[in-house]
C-alpha cells in the first residue's frame, strides 16, 4: 500500500478502494492521480471528488472509472456554465451552449452507464407450459422501482413499437374474421403541364 502523508482524504479513498478489493496498486495511484490532476485545473476541490467517488460504492476498476469520468464532464460542465454566462457575442454563446448541451448529454448517459451496471437480471432457464397455456418466448423487462411511487402496480406488458398488444383469444374464439377487399379507383395519369418562359 502506498501512504501519501500529507493528504489524509487521498489516503482514505486508497484504503476504500483496497478494503473493497478494487484493482491493483497501480490503478489505484493512476484513479488518484486522474482525480488530482482534475482538480488542479478544475472548479471543485479533490475532496469533493474523491467522495463522490466513494459515496456512489463502486464494485470493480471499470466502475471506478466510470465514475472518474463522470466526475471530469461534470467539472468541465461546471466550466462551460462560467463560459457561458461571461460570453459577450453570440457565437461565442452558441458555442458554450452546444459544448454545455453535449457535456450533460454525456454526463446523462455515464450516469445510466453506471445505473445499469448495478441493476439485477433474472434469468428464468426451466419453464412448463401446459395444455390450453400459455408462455412468453423473448425478453420480458419490468422495473421494479417505479411501482413503488405511485401507489398502484402496472401490470407487465409486452408491446411492439410496431403496433398495439394483441389480445387473448379464448380457444372458441375464431381465428380470423374474413374482411372484404376494396379496390381504390383507378386514377388516370395526369400530363405534365408546361410554362411559358418570359423573356
Amino acid at each position: 500500500m502506498t501512504y501519501i502523508r500529507s493528504d489524509s482524504k487521498a489516503q482514505a479513498f486508497l484504503d476504500y478502494l483496497e478494503n473493497n478489493g478494487i484493482g491493483d496498486e497501480d490503478f489505484r495511484i493512476g484513479i488518484l492521480t486522474q482525480l488530482s490532476r482534475l482538480s488542479h485545473c478544475g472548479f471543485s476541490d479533490k475532496g469533493f471528488y474523491l467522495s463522490v467517488v466513494m459515496g456512489s460504492k463502486p464494485k470493480n476498476p471499470l466502475e471506478v472509472m466510470t465514475l472518474v469520468q463522470l466526475c471530469a464532464v461534470s467539472d468541465q460542465t461546471f466550466a462551460a456554465t462560467e463560459r457561458l454566462e461571461s460570453a459577450r457575442n453570440l457565437e461565442d454563446k452558441d458555442l458554450c451552449t452546444n459544448t454545455l448541451t453535449k457535456l450533460m448529454r454525456m454526463s446523462s448517459n455515464l450516469s445510466e452507464a453506471f445505473q445499469r451496471r448495478n441493476e439485477k437480471n433474472i434469468t428464468v432457464q426451466n419453464v412448463s407450459v401446459s395444455d390450453g397455456g400459455q408462455a412468453i418466448v423473448g425478453t420480458v423487462t419490468h422495473n421494479a422501482g417505479q411501482s413503488g411511487k405511485g401507489g398502484t402496480k402496472s401490470p407487465l406488458a409486452i408491446t411492439d413499437a410496431h403496433g398495439a398488444v394483441m389480445p387473448i383469444m379464448a380457444s372458441n374464439e375464431q381465428l380470423a374474421t374474413p374482411v372484404p377487399i376494396v379496390q381504390p379507383p383507378q386514377r388516370r395519369p395526369s400530363t405534365p403541364t408546361r410554362r411559358r418562359r418570359r423573356a
